[in-house]
């Protein structure tokens, strides 16, 4: 028997997905209704309260270095065997080479563990490495933190479906594999048994596909936390009066949509809109951070988006707000695609790779530091660092690197959450080259991702393998995260 569709259930679809589109204008974004999840994601979204996370779950910050960062100059191998140091110096890189901590050079390495050091600009302000262009956000940068044991570096990791495109593996990396099933971010909170209107938030223009939920989950998009509202709100255009007039017209044509609370998307619709007032009420408060963030367009190529964007999750976090975040993601850019003229420590000449190291390193501790200075969040948040692969092993006649394969990974932590200050992973060497004459893939980025989520934020193994990275097999654990 054909099947009739009533007017009132195709008013209702129509209704849907003109709410949908209307969210988007909000910078809700990334909502994925599927008719098999419909009757549980429905009650879930109707009938939950906010709460606060569970005290056994950090917040997680993921940055991710878009453009393939070189992390062979990030974290040097000067003393990892005599056959590495001589490829590494005179073969590989003669001219791209970061000094050793032992060279006579004024810009030079900083020791780690004897075996990698780090490139000055990721330590500016730390005792004994010279600053030029100084900014007050010189206090260690990742030095400091690895110091105090609140920095995790992990070598050799990488994708297992590299394919030497940004395009192509920098999905896979959000989708946690090529699986079609959404991002992990968005597969982690549902294996948390989050609720539906869980605080996502991505800083800046556009939600990432590491938040795609296929459960009604929604994510926030902050491209400008001084003009929060609607994305085609921009008060460089409009006077404010005129944005105002704008913003309750469109929320007078949304809030209709969703006050009967009986369908799944007026519920999703209804919590998108409270996230929307909250976060509002949270930025159009003034925020005075407790470290220098680097935003000085002086000293980075990204006109100060990271380090904003990072103040931005600190704001939001530290907020008293009924239903707190859980999870931020930000994409870092600014050129870190270095195929030509890369640069190496010159801030009077090419000044591209040290404008993107300080950029990186300075804004990760101010943040950090600013999250400690409030007592409720020391120990209660992560902060992991990626790329979608690294840079060739070896420069190329542009005074570059293209792209290679394995990288390193960062994780930031707090009082004493993780076990930091070490390096992990297994270093490969530098006499093979690994896929796309890059580094050696030794360690699957998702397996630093599932140490953290396990230790920190209570998810079990089993729940790594069958939902948020199915096909890793997880077994066991680098031990870089503190099990609560």
């Amino acid at each position: 028997m054909k099947s009739q569709l009533s007017r009132r259930t195709f008013l209702q679809g129509c209704t849907g997905f003109a709410a949908a589109a209307a969210l988007r204008g909000f910078g809700i974004t990334n909502l994925r209704f599927d008719a098999d999840r419909l009757p549980t994601t429905r009650a879930a979204a109707a009938l939950h309260s906010p709460q606060q996370p569970p005290t056994n779950r950090d917040l997680l910050v993921l940055v991710f270095v878009r453009g393939g960062l070189d992390g062979l100059n990030l974290v040097v191998p000067f003393n990892t065997s005599n056959a590495d140091r001589q490829r590494y110096y005179s073969t590989l890189r003669p001219t791209l080479s970061v000094p050793a901590p032992n060279a006579n050079a004024a810009r030079k390495a900083v020791d780690l563990d004897g075996r990698f050091g780090l490139h000055p600009d990721a330590a500016r302000g730390a005792a004994g490495v010279a600053v030029p262009n100084g900014h007050a956000s010189d206090s260690g940068g990742l030095y400091a933190l690895f110091q105090r044991g609140d920095l995790a570096i992990v070598e050799a990791c990488g994708s297992p479906d590299i394919t030497g495109s940004h395009f192509d593996t920098e999905l896979y990396v959000d989708l946690g594999g090529k699986q079609n099933q959404g991002g992990w971010l968005a597969r982690y909170l549902d294996a948390a048994g989050e609720p539906h209107d869980a605080l996502a938030v991505a800083p800046q223009w556009g939600v990432p596909p590491s938040l795609l939920s296929q459960s009604g989950r929604s994510a926030v998009a902050v491209p400008d936390p001084e003009h929060f509202g609607p994305q085609w709100r921009t008060r460089e255009w409009t006077a404010h009066a005129d944005a105002a007039a704008l913003t309750a017209a469109q929320r007078a044509l949304l809030e209709p949509m969703y006050q009967r609370s009986g369908d799944f998307i007026e519920a999703v619709g209804q919590s998108a809109l409270q996230n929307y007032d909250m976060l509002r009420n949270v930025l159009e408060t003034t925020y005075t951070p407790a470290a220098a963030y680097l935003t000085d367009e002086s000293h980075v190529a990204d006109y100060g988006s990271f380090g904003h964007s990072l103040q931005t999750v600190a704001q939001i976090a530290k907020s008293s707000l009924s239903n707190p975040l859980r999870v931020a993601t930000i994409d870092v850019g600014g050129g870190y695609d270095t195929h030509d003229n890369q640069g190496l420590l010159d801030w009077n000449g090419n000044s591209r790779y040290p404008r993107l190291v300080a950029n990186l390193a300075n804004n990760i501790k101010a943040f950090c530091d600013d999250m400690n200075a409030d007592p409720a969040w020391r120990g209660r948040f992560v902060v992991v660092v990626l790329s979608e692969f690294g840079r060739v092993l070896y420069q190329n006649d542009s005074g570059g690197t293209d792209h290679g394969a394995g990288n390193v990974m960062l994780i930031a932590g707090s009082n004493g959450n993780i076990h930091g200050g070490a390096i992990y992973g297994e270093w490969p060497g530098l006499t093979n080259f690994g896929f796309n004459d890059g580094l050696h893939i030794t360690t699957d980025y998702r397996r630093p991702l599932a140490d953290i989520l396990t230790a920190r934020m209570g998810i079990a193994t089993a729940q790594i393998n069958d939902t948020i990275f199915p096909g890793l097999n997880y077994t066991t654990a680098l031990g870089i995260g503190v099990a609560q």
